[in-house]
């Protein structure tokens, strides 16, 4: 014969009726950690994907050569400022008001993204203003404006290198806490 009560069901109802409460599956310090971490997460893909952008864009300008025209020079260099401007430096912020909430090590990661996107940013700034200032001349008998653009580009392989890896074990970290396995907050 099936019983009607289940094992779980037996067991919260004694549980209840000694006065003890049934432990929740997650607090709500869990929950907000959680929370936290996965904008974290969403963040730091899009730090990632700005990257990307900006390093297409970067490698676009360091491949042109003296016969490239000033057109495609001035494109690439305002898509750069605008995905630094409206993509990389709004998320970056936003990491930046989000580190405290978040574990050491994803603090620590952070901290390395925060210094290469103002680095990006800064060399982004440097490459247009030497572009500016350098008139009519080839974009590509300019060493410094040559370097600033090397640097940007070097800078977005680093943000994405960073991102890829940061993403990848934040996701891997959440789910174990999600599925309830003990995970060290800090490494």
């Amino acid at each position: 014969m099936k019983s009607r009560f289940s094992p779980t069901l037996v067991t919260a109802s004694v549980l209840m009726a000694m006065g003890l409460s049934i432990p929740a599956r997650a607090d709500t310090k869990t929950d907000d950690s959680l929370a936290a971490q996965q904008k974290g997460v969403q963040l730091i893909n899009q730090v990632g994907e700005v990257a990307r952008d900006v390093r297409y864009n970067a490698e676009h300008l360091d491949s042109f050569n003296i016969r490239i025209s000033e057109r495609s020079h001035t494109y690439h260099l305002n898509q750069i400022k605008g995905l630094v401007n409206n993509g990389l430096n709004p998320a970056l912020a936003q990491l930046e008001d989000l580190q405290s909430q978040l574990p050491d090590w994803n603090q620590r990661t952070i901290d390395s993204i925060l210094t290469s996107g103002k680095a990006l940013a800064a060399d982004a700034n440097s490459a247009i203003l030497e572009r500016n200032e350098s008139g009519t001349a080839p974009p590509a008998m300019n060493s410094e404006y040559k370097s600033f653009v090397k640097q940007v580009e070097g800078h977005a392989q680093n943000l994405m290198d960073t991102s890829d890896a940061a993403a990848a074990y934040a996701s891997g970290h959440m789910k174990a806490q999600k599925a309830g396995i003990s995970v060290p907050s800090q490494s």
